[in-house]
């Protein structure tokens, strides 16, 4: 069999599913029967020994100056014809490829009011509808999100099956207290404690609200800083927003861009709790990643949330300053 993955997502910053697509072609790599063959379709060269893949790796570069679903459709539908199956891990496929088509839905946050801006729902949403009904079959993460696909995009339940995402076997906490000092002094130019989120600051991730409640944390006499570890995809007003809540020097926001992923190893390790105020996640490899290093998590225990952390973090009803800081102080009290 001839397996193709479209690897669209593995240019430029490796975020979640950027993360995810380096994890299942690793895997993959070493667990695919003899015989087959794995093609990853790229629009730039892509580095497969920093990725650890082997030759059965055949790369694929479809150069074009078109991008996102326009060099799906009218470049990848081409350079992928040969493949017996394709791989479409990021929510949309190409819509008049004649094989057989494979899409990975990571979530249905719009399912939940206030996660996106009002125009989500004319346009990704249809997007996103339109390809999860024209695939053969689609990947989800958690049975939240199988809900989800079967009840807003109308996709038949056997088509739908339920993967749940993971960290790699690398991801173990770093226990070098010298990395981790020197950890903290450079992100926080001083070796303090420290409260992590990692991700896009995007709207259903409540970043303004984190803001607030770490500021009350602050108040209450707690050493600690907040390390903001991704993108400000939305472009909040951070330091409108420090300056309001008195806490300029305590917050860092850094887009979170690293060599490796596994460069943020020592980030989670040298932290003290992970936060993630989240109103809705189809998954979240972030909290998986947290706790892979042994890290305490404060989230919001609703949806596939709940699912993945099953008891196993401090979860708050709803992501509130109120409650965010009553579990963040309780963490930070209660060894």
């Amino acid at each position: 069999m001839k397996i193709g993955v479209n690897g669209l997502r593995l240019s430029g910053q490796r975020l979640g599913i950027g993360r995810y697509i380096e994890h299942l072609l690793a895997d993959w790599d070493r667990s695919l029967p003899e015989g087959d063959r794995l093609i990853v379709f790229v629009r730039e060269p892509l580095d497969t020994a920093a990725l650890g893949l082997s030759e059965r790796v055949e790369q694929r570069v479809l150069r074009s100056r078109l991008q996102g679903v326009w060099w799906e459709n009218l470049v990848l539908t081409r350079g992928a014809r040969d493949v017996d199956v394709l791989f479409c891990p990021s929510y949309t496929i190409p819509l008049r490829f004649s094989r057989p088509v494979v899409v990975a839905t990571h979530s249905v946050n719009e399912a939940v009011r206030g996660t996106h801006s009002w125009w989500y729902h004319l346009t990704y949403r249809q997007r996103n509808r339109l390809c999860a009904r024209r695939a053969d079959a689609v990947v989800v993460p958690s049975g939240s999100t199988k809900a989800h696909v079967e009840e807003l995009y109308g996709v038949p339940s056997a088509r739908i099956t339920i993967v749940p995402e993971g960290a790699p076997d690398s991801f173990l906490r770093v226990d070098d207290p010298a990395i981790l000092a020197e950890t903290r002094r450079s992100y926080l130019g001083a070796d303090v404690p420290y409260i992590l989120f990692v991700g896009k600051l995007s709207q259903r991730r409540n970043i303004p609200v984190l803001i607030e409640a770490f500021s009350r944390v602050k108040r209450s006499g707690a050493p600690h800083k907040l390390l903001l570890f991704g993108p400000n995809v939305l472009g909040l007003p951070i330091e409108q927003l420090l300056k309001r809540h008195g806490v300029t020097d305590s917050v860092v926001q850094t887009d979170g861009r690293i060599a490796r992923h596994e460069d943020i190893l020592p980030v989670y390790s040298a932290a003290e709790i992970f936060v993630h105020p989240t109103a809705a996640e189809g998954f979240s490899l972030t909290i998986v990643e947290a706790m892979a290093c042994a890290l305490p998590v404060v989230t919001v225990g609703q949806g596939a949330v709940r699912e993945i952390v099953d008891g196993a973090a401090l979860t708050i009803d709803e992501p509130s300053a109120d409650r965010l800081e009553e579990a963040l102080l309780r963490v930070i009290r209660d060894a």
